[in-house]
């Protein structure tokens, strides 16, 4: 009975050791696409034309806040149009700035180009 529990023991060791390694060549399989996602230059437009359609969405309705706040309370509406704001403006500013930072990037690579 020794034996076998060793036998045993012993070949299920071999098999966690074949698994592991199954695992791990299937780990260094990369079947990620670099081409199936976004490029950084395309999800600055993208935030900053959302960003930007979100603010002027608005500023469009400005005039409708005192007619919503008599309605659903004044901490309620201005503390939503606070947050509509902030998140706007924000996503605004993080794609202008990575579309700035994108246009100096390529712009000191093409001068460097024409020495």
């Amino acid at each position: 009975m020794t034996v076998n529990n060793a036998e045993r023991r012993s070949v299920q060791s071999e098999s966690t050791a074949v698994d592991s390694k199954d695992v791990a060549d299937v780990a260094d399989v990369d079947d990620w696409d670099p081409d199936s996602e976004l490029s950084p230059l395309s999800k600055a437009v993208i935030a900053t034309a959302v960003g930007l359609g979100l603010l002027i969405a608005a500023f469009a309705v400005i005039g409708k806040l005192a007619g919503w706040a008599n309605d659903y309370g004044t901490i309620l509406v201005y503390l939503a149009f606070f947050l509509w704001m902030s998140i706007s403006g924000r996503l605004f500013c993080w794609g202008a700035d990575k579309l700035i930072a994108l246009l100096r990037t390529k712009k000191s690579d093409n001068r460097g180009a024409h020495r």
